[in-house]
């Protein structure tokens, strides 16, 4: 029996020198490029946002694309930041490792705002988000999409990356299973890319202090991606579907 579980414990402990070996096996991080820290201007307004409130926003700058794995992986290592969990996408293994041009996930909205801090940055208000994403829009902009009242299905191609058709077993008809590389889709009227689909973006609900899901993603249906949809998630909360955009 004492051989036994001496045997046992040997298996552990290479079982456990190996995971650590993997663990430590990190590559080095790329270096940043030029695309990932692009931010477009956006001039201050009066605009309805899509719970029909009138509200006024002041100018402010938010990022052209969501932030990719690489930046995030800067960003992390300026803020000495935990890395985030691999999300299992299969094909995708080593995700935030080995795609770095597309959006990260698997972060809690309190790693997001410390990861921003570190640029200055920080996560847009709801209003902020609704106001740039719907640039160029005319009437009532609830549950429009950021480029206008077609469905993805009616446009010419697809226009985002969600779950095509709306069903789990044909999402990858707009060319993806998962997430896409960031900017990837047509930009929006106000030159931003992917505020609809790939990763839902949080952003802050002063109101009441709260941290809302906006955009939809690689992995909800078609109604998800239009103005005011929302999904509320806590500070410490993370999921495979969700990343952020900065603003300052």
């Amino acid at each position: 029996m004492r051989s036994y579980l001496i045997a046992v414990f040997q298996v552990i402990l290479i079982s456990l020198s190996a995971c650590s070996e993997e663990r430590g096996a990190i590559p080095s991080a790329m270096p940043l490029q030029q695309e990932d820290t692009v931010f477009v201007n956006v001039p201050g307004g009066t605009f309805v946002n899509s719970m029909g409130e009138t509200v006024e926003v002041q100018s402010f700058r938010l990022l052209k694309t969501e932030v990719s794995n690489r930046l995030y992986r800067y960003l992390a290592d300026e803020q000495d930041l935990p890395h985030p969990s691999d999300p299992g996408f299969p094909g995708m293994n080593n995700y935030f490792y080995d795609f770095p041009d597309c959006p990260v996930v698997n972060i809690s909205p309190l790693k997001a705002e410390a990861a921003a801090s570190g640029l200055g940055c920080r996560l847009p208000t709801r209003n902020e988000w609704e106001f740039a994403a719907s640039r160029g829009l005319t009437g009532s902009i609830s549950r429009q999409y950021p480029w206008g009242t077609l469905s993805p299905t009616e446009e010419p191609s697809f226009p985002a990356n969600y779950m095509a058709f709306d069903t789990w077993e044909e999402k990858d008809a707009d060319g993806y299973l998962y997430t896409a590389p960031c900017g990837s889709y047509p930009l929006s009227n106000a030159g931003f890319a992917d505020l609809a689909g790939n990763a839902a973006e949080m952003v802050v609900s002063p109101a009441d202090s709260s941290i809302q899901l906006m955009g939809g993603s690689w992995a909800q249906i078609e109604e998800s991606m239009t103005l005011g949809f929302n999904r509320h998630i806590g500070a410490g909360d993370v999921t495979w579907y969700a990343g952020f955009r900065l603003a300052r």
